[in-house]
């Protein structure tokens, strides 16, 4: 009879943590990966992807606002998928920036971005200097959007994947129907991150479930489904059962593996909830141990902190720092007492 433990090794397969996959291919099926931080991403495939190298792991990527709103680091490739999933619609007032003045101030940004002229702040000085107005400035420039988001989502720029703040031109982004982007995302989401009850791809997804319903109807999408604890709990991918989950994984802030699901009992005890996410909402770097979400991780340049909030035996502390010493090298890893 599957249990969580079963629902799990499903989870990891799928996401490429256990056997792992060239880069494009898991950016592709995990839907892009959160990149709200610059360095989540780099981790994610440093796990996951078999041709990772810390220099050219961002080659290919760009960062657009796609899922739930939220910043991912997608395939450029890929870019019109995610933007058609979600369409722009005409030139608004959001962010307090009047709805008539942001074609001529897209135009000369995206100019200068065209122009190799990419970094934020040169983008910033080069708008004062033509005579935006400070309070104009702000919102243009608001940290967490702007005129910058909505030029991103309307395919003229997207942020560059690799350090600092610049943004690149789009060039030749394709065009899906709305319904058929989204039914490629479904059709992405069992397949990876299957078996997944219908809420939990509605927390991935933001759709609504009666969309997601039609959605699977209108494309014939074959998903096939198990009951575990009565819930129902669908899939694409044939599901796999005998092998070991891995005593040690080292989980990026944000990862997929956690916001792939409303619901994580597969992963995590309900009284750890805030251990692993904050009151503001930030998903940290986790330790996955024996299949349990138990320890809080972060790095320096010459060390790794552990700051568990689970018991870690200790064989499975020296586990833990074997296999910070395999993924990052020469470290001291340090574990943290409360």
């Amino acid at each position: 009879m599957p249990d969580k433990e079963f629902l799990l090794y499903q989870s990891l397969r799928g996401q490429h943590l256990i056997g792992k996959a060239p880069k494009n291919i898991v950016v592709s099926e995990l839907c892009g990966l959160q990149a709200q931080f610059q360095n989540n991403p780099g981790h994610a495939l440093r796990v996951r992807a078999e041709d990772f190298t810390e220099p050219g792991w961002s080659g290919g990527l760009v960062k657009l606002w796609t899922l739930r709103g939220t910043l991912h680091a997608v395939l450029e490739s890929e870019a019109g998928l995610f933007l058609s999933a979600r369409p722009a619609e005409h030139w608004d007032d959001s962010w307090d920036i009047p709805r008539e003045v942001k074609p001529y101030w897209a135009e000369f940004i995206l100019d200068q971005v065209k122009s190799g002229n990419g970094e934020r702040e040169h983008l910033k000085k080069a708008c004062a200097d033509q005579g935006m107005e400070p309070e104009l400035l702000s919102r243009v420039f608001y940290g967490w959007g702007g005129l910058l988001s909505d030029m991103c989502r309307r395919g003229l720029v997207a942020y560059s994947c690799g350090a600092g703040k610049r943004f690149v031109p789009l060039e030749n982004v394709s065009s899906w129907e709305r319904d058929t982007a989204r039914a490629e995302i479904l059709r992405r989401y069992f397949w990876a991150y299957g078996l997944a009850t219908l809420s939990d791809c509605q927390y991935f997804t933001y759709y609504k479930r009666a969309e997601i319903l039609r959605l699977i109807e209108k494309f014939s999408l074959p998903l096939k489904s198990l009951i575990l604890d009565s819930k129902e709990y669908f899939y694409l991918q044939e599901h796999e059962s005998g092998a070991d989950i891995p005593h040690v994984l080292f989980l990026a802030g944000f990862d997929q593996l956690l916001l792939g699901y409303k619901d994580r009992t597969r992963m995590m005890r309900e009284e750890n909830r805030r251990d692993v996410t904050t009151n503001t909402g930030i998903v940290m770097p986790t330790l996955l141990v024996d299949g349990l979400l138990s320890a809080r991780w972060k790095k320096n340049a010459s060390a790794v902190a552990i700051a568990p909030f689970r018991k870690i035996s200790a064989v499975n502390r020296k586990r833990v720092v074997r296999e910070a010493e395999r993924l990052f090298g020469a470290v001291a890893v340090k574990f943290e007492t409360s």
